[in-house]
């Protein structure tokens, strides 16, 4: 099932984080938190059709439930359906008469709509009471035959991920920084891997597969993927500098940890430019059915005067799919597209 924001335009990423064009549904990891400073929270959640065909049937008849939603984070269709896509149908065979509601949450604003399907010969229905309750709150942790948390699924962390504390500068390190309102993001402005755990916060899904001794990761910004042995190996000592690194996992209890080392010095972190001594340790904890806690400790010592850490929450989402994304195809630079806004 497809996402509500559809094809990826493929116009550098801080393009549309400046003018807000990212819909909610790509923003919002939890909507009753706010958004980062500086980052514009979405448009609300919209509910652009929800209709059933036929309105009215004999006992034993189905209904087909459509509905079209833009800028949601999580859409779910009640009773008895759950959590869906945006766009997509579900075929049901009331009983009696009943009423369902479409409700829709974006990180700037909710939607909610019902329509009733009329069963002969039952009595009206009276409308659901509006709950927020979890709908993934009864599900448990799924596990591996060998007994490790399942990781596999599609979720989004995007800009839950952050800093959770100061990012101290080693002596020196004024060489290494990012200009960013004079130099922009030359990375997403030509396209390229912007690094880990940089790529875990863009505001686009990632999908975990999970096999035995090995997991994979698919970013779908960039098309981008990871392979991470988790049988015992360690780094090979012949390393070539990589965008993305070379990742060795293994398991400590419950929470997958990744070392990843072997970097190019080429992307950036933290508002600096790292060098090849720059080295990433990723701890991934299923602490609920929908959420990861995720948590991305960074070194380099001529950049860094010590470590320091990005942590937030990759959410689940069954009900989507891993999008094609073109960067390549008519991308432009940011500044000159945002000249006017500066009037």
């Amino acid at each position: 099932m497809r996402r509500g924001f559809g094809s990826v335009v493929s116009v550098t990423a801080l393009l549309l984080f400046a003018a807000g064009a990212f819909s909610s549904v790509t923003l919002a990891q939890n909507v009753s938190s706010p958004a980062p400073s500086g980052f514009p929270a979405g448009p609300p959640a919209k509910i652009l059709s929800f209709a059933a065909e036929p309105e009215s049937i004999q006992p034993g008849q189905s209904v087909k439930l459509t509905w079209v939603v833009i800028n949601a984070d999580r859409i779910e269709v009640e009773p008895g359906i759950g959590v869906v896509a945006t766009r997509a149908s579900q075929s049901v065979t009331p009983a009696t008469s009943t009423m369902y509601v479409l409700k829709a949450i974006g990180r700037g604003g909710a939607d909610r709509r019902t329509l009733t399907v009329t069963v002969a010969g039952t009595a009206a229905p009276s409308e659901p009471a509006d709950t927020d309750a979890d709908p993934f709150a009864d599900k448990p942790i799924p596990r591996t035959a060998d007994g490790h948390p399942d990781l596999a699924g599609i979720y989004i962390g995007g800009f839950d991920i952050r800093p959770t504390g100061p990012i101290t500068p080693a002596p020196g390190a004024e060489k290494y920084k990012v200009a960013m309102d004079a130099g922009g993001s030359d990375l997403s402005e030509h396209c390229l891997p912007e690094g880990v755990p940089v790529m875990t916060g863009v505001p686009y899904p990632l999908q975990i597969i999970q096999n035995p001794g090995q997991i994979v990761i698919l970013y779908e910004a960039d098309h981008l993927f990871r392979v991470i042995p988790t049988d015992g190996r360690s780094h090979r000592a012949d390393l070539d500098p990589t965008w993305m690194g070379n990742s060795v996992g293994h398991w400590e209890g419950d929470t997958l940890v990744v070392d990843v080392t072997g970097f190019n010095d080429k992307t950036y972190v933290g508002g600096y430019r790292h060098t090849t001594a720059y080295h990433v340790v990723e701890r991934y904890t299923r602490t609920a059915y929908d959420k990861i806690a995720y948590e991305a400790t960074i070194e380099d010592p001529n950049v860094f005067a010590a470590p320091w850490k990005e942590a937030g929450t990759l959410r689940l989402h069954p009900e989507w799919e891993i999008q094609e994304y073109v960067c390549e195809e008519n991308n432009h630079d940011y500044k000159e597209l945002l000249k006017d806004f500066k009037k």
